[in-house]
């Protein structure tokens, strides 16, 4: 398979920051909405948690595209989970200790956050957790879940995949039920909702994405990326039709339209793998960058509009000049971090997951993304509708 730079599928690493961007648009329209009692630019940034569902689905195809090779293989077992440590943890950990730091220093920064030794500690190892110092590292619990049943299929082989499709199956399961019912599963089943949401079905998604991205005769890239994209597309106009004035918190779409960005987001990677093998992408290095922060982007954006507010609101600024300096200071600032930390970071530790590791085609990566709602001018962020925080 052609590739437009490198090791990288450059359309994936662009998908990559702009599902970044619009998740933080998502909470930055929720965060002047807050602070200043103003829906910035028409609420059009609404529907920007779409970056959720591609999130889950990257992260299914790259975990198979990287380790299939293993499948099967109990020595490669060690090696993936300290692969995935050194992707996962580092930053979420510089970015966690940090706000914990901020927390002791002024108690009131840490809102309704009830902090036990025993929960710090579970929530830096992202474990299922209620009181998350990082709220929106919801999503890379979920991550925790799948990497550890993948890691069956890893020592057992692929008829260990069942796993996962049980998983998957109850999380379908409680999502439906959860919809039928009229409940919200995060109340219904406390921090271990992790395990029951929706959104899991991105991950098997993507798994099968990856084990076709090479059948013959599928060459043809732009009906899949015309017809996932267009489908993401009409759901996020259907979600700002209806949610206009309707708070963050509020799940407009549901699960069902959970479900339907998922299936997007799935057929518009297919078809983006796809459009490489024959097409290069313009600017490969700027897009490594920008795809390559946007996990750090994820991390900081919410702590980062907490802090930026005490400043901005002394400033006589209109609300949309808020969003818009917030916005590229968070995009600024996770761009310098990536470049001039992460990188340097990776670089020293990577070598442990690389111990024996065949060469891959594509780096990973290792994030989901979350629709949190607003922060606020605290560092705390309210629990995501119809989602875990745990």
């Amino acid at each position: 398979m052609a590739r437009s730079g490198g090791n990288k599928l450059i359309s994936l690493e662009a998908g990559r920051f702009f599902a970044a961007l619009g998740v933080m648009l998502f909470h930055y329209t929720g965060v002047i909405a807050d602070f200043r009692g103003v829906t910035v630019f028409g609420d059009i940034f609404r529907p920007g948690h779409v970056g959720v569902p591609y999130f889950f689905v990257l992260s299914g195809f790259i975990i198979y595209h990287v380790h299939r090779a293993d499948l099967g293989q109990a020595g490669a077992v060690g090696r993936f989970f300290v692969k995935r440590a050194v992707r996962l943890f580092p930053m979420f950990l510089a970015v966690s200790l940090a706000m914990l730091l901020a927390f002791l220093v002024s108690p009131s920064m840490a809102g309704q956050r009830e902090l036990t030794p025993l929960g710090v500690a579970a929530d830096l190892l992202l474990l299922p957790h209620a009181n998350a110092i990082l709220s929106i590292s919801w999503t890379l619990r979920h991550e925790m879940v799948f990497y550890a049943l993948f890691a069956l299929a890893l020592w057992f082989g692929p008829k260990a995949f069942w796993a996962i499709g049980v998983w998957i199956a109850i999380s379908m399961a409680a999502g439906l039920y959860a919809l039928a019912a009229g409940v919200d599963t995060v109340p219904w089943m406390g921090s271990w909702s992790v395990l029951t949401s929706t959104l899991n079905l991105g991950f098997g998604l993507g798994m099968i994405v990856a084990a076709n991205a090479g059948a013959p005769g599928a060459s043809r890239p732009w009906p899949l990326i015309g017809l996932g994209g267009g489908l993401m597309l009409l759901l996020c106009g259907i979600e700002w039709m209806f949610g206009r004035g309707v708070p963050h918190e509020v799940d407009v779409l549901g699960p069902l339209g959970a479900i339907g960005l998922l299936l997007g987001a799935a057929v518009l990677i297919g078809g983006l793998v796809r459009l490489e093998a024959t097409w290069t992408m313009p600017a490969p290095g700027f897009w490594k960058a920008a795809g390559g922060s946007s996990y750090v982007l994820y991390l900081i954006h919410q702590p980062l509009a907490s802090l930026a507010l005490r400043v901005l609101k002394r400033l006589p600024l209109p609300a949309e000049a808020m969003f818009v300096i917030l916005a590229l200071s968070a995009v600024a600032t996770a761009l310098v971090i990536h470049l001039t930390v992460e990188k340097w970071l990776l670089g020293r530790l990577s070598a442990f997951g690389r111990r024996s590791e065949p060469r891959t085609v594509i780096t990973d990566a290792s994030l989901a993304l979350a629709p949190a709602p607003s922060a606020g001018l605290s560092l705390t962020t309210p629990q995501p509708p119809g989602q875990s925080q745990g």
